[in-house]
C-alpha cells in the first residue's frame, strides 16, 4: 500500500477503536476520569512504610493478592499447578505434563457427538439441517 492508503486505514482504525471503547484515553478524558475518582487518604503508618521501603534501597518481595471482591469458587491450586507445568522451560521434560498436553490435544481434535456417533454427513452436529426462514 502507498502512504495515503496507510494513513487512511490508520485513521479508520483509530476511529473504530475509539467508538468501540478500545482506544487509549485522550489526556482530557484521562484527566476527567482521574478527577471523578474518590479521594483516598493514606494513613501515617502506610506513608512511613512506603518511605522506609523506598529509602532502604532493597527490592520488596511480595505476593500479589486477589481483590477483596474476587469471589470465584474454584480450585486455584490445581490451576496453578497446571499453569506451572504448561509454562515450563522448553527443553525441560516432564512426563506428566506431556501426558496432560496430549490428552488436551486429543480432546480438542475429537470429532463426533456426545454419543460417539457422527451424523450422516460425517461432520458431527445436528441430525437435521436448520429450518429455513423467510
Amino acid at each position: 500500500m502507498n502512504h495515503e492508503a496507510d494513513s487512511f486505514w490508520q485513521k479508520v482504525a483509530k476511529g473504530l477503536a475509539r467508538r468501540s471503547g478500545y482506544a487509549p484515553l485522550t489526556p482530557e478524558e484521562a484527566q476527567k476520569e482521574f478527577e471523578s475518582l474518590p479521594d483516598t487518604k493514606l494513613s501515617e503508618a502506610e506513608i512511613d512504610a512506603i518511605v522506609d521501603r523506598v529509602t532502604s534501597g532493597e527490592l520488596a518481595v511480595w505476593t500479589p493478592t486477589p481483590p477483596a471482591d474476587d469471589t470465584t469458587d474454584f480450585d486455584r491450586e490445581a490451576i496453578e499447578e497446571d499453569v506451572l507445568q504448561l509454562n515450563r522451560n522448553e527443553r525441560q521434560a516432564d512426563a506428566e505434563t506431556d501426558k496432560l498436553l496430549d490428552e488436551l490435544r486429543r480432546k480438542a481434535l475429537e470429532d463426533g457427538q456426545a454419543d460417539g456417533q457422527e451424523d450422516s454427513t460425517g461432520v458431527g452436529g445436528d441430525q437435521e439441517p436448520p429450518e429455513e426462514r423467510d
